[in-house]
């Protein structure tokens, strides 16, 4: 059987190595894109330069399925600089791809791209559906400009299908990763008031879904990444405590401290956006761990 060539963006972030893994290699040839020469081995791993709009043809060359998951960290100092390279790590590598596909007369199958729960905004009821509209702010004009570029894979004959992810839940990377250490310390930190909704994944489930998404010709468009299970933020924190460091304490970091530490990144903490899981779940799509329970046996073995 001929693999299909699988090409992956943002290749040393945690969630494209999860993918990678999900991908069975008697099936699917991946491929990656680097910005960092020292890494290139030009037979699984090409250049790119998004500064220069250069990236190398032989990467996309036979090319059937496309997962752009480059992404400048959205954690790091929200300064003109970083911002600028936010955008550019998500959007304009967007378009890059769009346009070396369109010249070299390639036809990707399938495009599957990164997005965020930021699109909506903050929207606390009712949960945002896939079709609701975007919110107001910075976060939510990127991500309509990140989700508008892939869109354009369309014109190629592309199915094309965002996911608007939410926390990634892992120990050993994002929110999981310092937070579990805080409780094990003896503090477990509640951002803001605490009743604003958190939705929240696991990475294995997202990873799990890149791969159904390109065996599923029904998926196209739009997919909120959260799971079924509904916390607010101070719930959530509970729960985890209770079950990974029960002696701690659990405290309150109030917004305008939040402000002050932070800057403008503090809404990205302090959270408030509802998503709606329904069409995940109509999807027929199957989560190994839908609940914060089956979260913390994986990762913590409670």
């Amino acid at each position: 059987m001929t693999k299909e060539r699988v090409l992956i963006t943002g290749a040393s972030g945690s969630l494209a190595k999860r993918v990678i893994l999900t991908l069975p290699s008697d099936k699917y040839e991946v491929v990656c894109l680097t910005t960092k020469p020292e890494k290139v081995n030009n037979k699984t791993i090409f250049y790119w330069n998004i500064a220069n709009n250069e990236i190398d043809p032989a990467a996309i060359e036979n090319c059937q399925h496309i997962i752009h998951l480059a992404g400048y960290s959205i954690m790091k100092p929200w300064s003109s600089k970083n911002r600028q390279l936010m955008y550019n790590s998500r959007v304009h590598t967007a378009k890059l791809l769009f346009e070396s596909c369109k010249s070299l007369k390639i036809r990707p199958k399938t495009v599957i791209t990164a997005s965020a729960m930021g699109y909506y905004g903050h929207r606390e009821r009712p949960p945002c559906k896939e079709s609701d509209p975007q919110g107001n702010g910075w976060l939510s004009e990127m991500c309509i400009d990140w989700e508008t570029a892939s869109q354009q894979f369309e014109t190629l004959g592309s199915r094309v299908i965002q996911m608007r992810i939410s926390l990634l839940l892992s120990k050993n990377t994002g929110f999981l990763q310092p937070t579990s250490l805080s409780m094990k310390m003896g503090i477990a930190v509640v951002f803001g008031r605490g009743n604003q909704p958190f939705e929240w994944m696991h990475i294995d489930d997202v990873a799990s879904f890149v791969k159904y998404a390109i065996e599923t010709p029904q998926i196209f468009g739009p997919y909120n990444m959260a799971s079924p299970q509904k916390y607010n933020q101070y719930n959530f924190m509970k729960t985890l405590k209770k079950r990974i460091a029960n002696y701690a304490i659990l405290i309150k970091l109030p917004s305008w401290l939040l402000s002050i530490l932070f800057g403008s990144r503090q809404e990205i903490l302090v959270g408030g956006c509802a998503m709606s899981s329904q069409k995940l779940l109509d999807s027929a799509f199957t989560m190994k761990f839908p609940t914060l329970d089956s979260v913390i046996k994986k990762e913590f073995n409670k």
